[in-house]
């Protein structure tokens, strides 16, 4: 019985001896990690367009007359139209088409290439027609210069002037105080004139834009001519054919006078820009 308690003891011993030594025999791993804190770099990136080789400019816009080319609050006065007093109408609208090319690198300076439609109409606004009503059509175009004071900028601010030559003709009906109407036909006058513009022209995109501008023109500054009514009785309606009648005459010419065929012109529009590149430059130091 001593002897089997000694054995007992023995092996519990040795157990808990085997597992002190296991216990002295372990070892961690601690795996470390080296963690690289990249440093955030910002550039500045300029995106710059060069000058168009090429400009295509469309707008269209209203008018309101200057000088001879009013009326008593835009309406008709049959009175002041057939003394030559002045062109019976005062408001419109117009239309135009521009070609631009470039005369030098920078871009600075333009020649431009002018085509355009101009009406009038004493009844567009007012509808005083009781006397009678007048309306003018003008057809006209030129080579001009412009200045472009930021050609390779999105908002390109330009100013210029061109002589122009038009073809102004229109036609009227006055009513006279018995109520006969009588139809005039202004037959087609050639004119030479000039006009001066400033607007500006905003890029969206390299190739398209949009502009905004006004402009004025003296259409009659040369050629200025006066000559007798002409009766038509082959037109279905008896009609009366008279030049623009813009001259001043010694004999008195029925609807002749000095007037002048002069006017503002407020437009918006379309610009097309061809040939245009974009490049980006890193700045320097940034």
């Amino acid at each position: 019985m001593l002897n089997q308690l000694f054995k007992i003891l023995f092996i519990f011993m040795v157990l808990i001896s085997c597992t002190y030594v296991k216990a002295q025999d372990t070892s961690f791993t601690i795996k470390v990690d080296t963690i690289k804190i990249q440093k955030t770099k910002t550039i500045t990136i300029v995106k710059v367009r060069t000058v168009p080789k090429f400009i295509l400019h469309f707008n269209g816009g209203l008018n309101t007359g200057a000088m001879e080319l009013t009326s008593h609050n835009g309406g008709f006065s049959r009175d002041n139209f057939l003394l030559g007093r002045n062109f019976g109408a005062r408001n419109g609208f117009g239309f135009s088409l521009v070609g631009k090319l470039p005369l030098n690198k920078k871009g600075n300076f333009w020649l431009d290439i002018i085509t355009g439609f101009d009406r009038f109409q004493s009844d567009i606004f007012a509808k005083n027609t009781e006397e009678g009503k007048v309306a003018y059509n003008s057809f006209n175009g030129g080579v001009g210069l412009e200045y472009n004071i930021t050609p390779s900028h999105k908002v390109k601010y330009y100013f210029g002037a061109n002589p122009l030559i038009s073809v102004i003709s229109g036609k009227a009906e006055i009513t006279n105080p018995d109520n006969n109407r009588v139809d005039i036909k202004i037959k087609n006058s050639l004119r030479i004139g000039y006009q001066a513009f400033w607007g500006l022209e905003y890029a969206i995109e390299k190739n398209f834009g949009l502009n905004l501008g006004i402009k004025f023109t003296h259409a009659n500054l040369l050629m200025k001519k006066s000559e007798l009514p002409e009766f038509d009785e082959t037109s279905v309606t008896p009609t009366t054919n008279v030049g623009l009648n813009d001259d001043a005459s010694t004999d008195p010419i029925e609807f002749a006078g000095w007037k002048q065929f002069a006017y503002f012109n407020l437009n918006a529009g379309f610009s097309y820009f061809f040939g245009v590149k974009e490049m980006r430059y890193k700045v320097p130091g940034r």
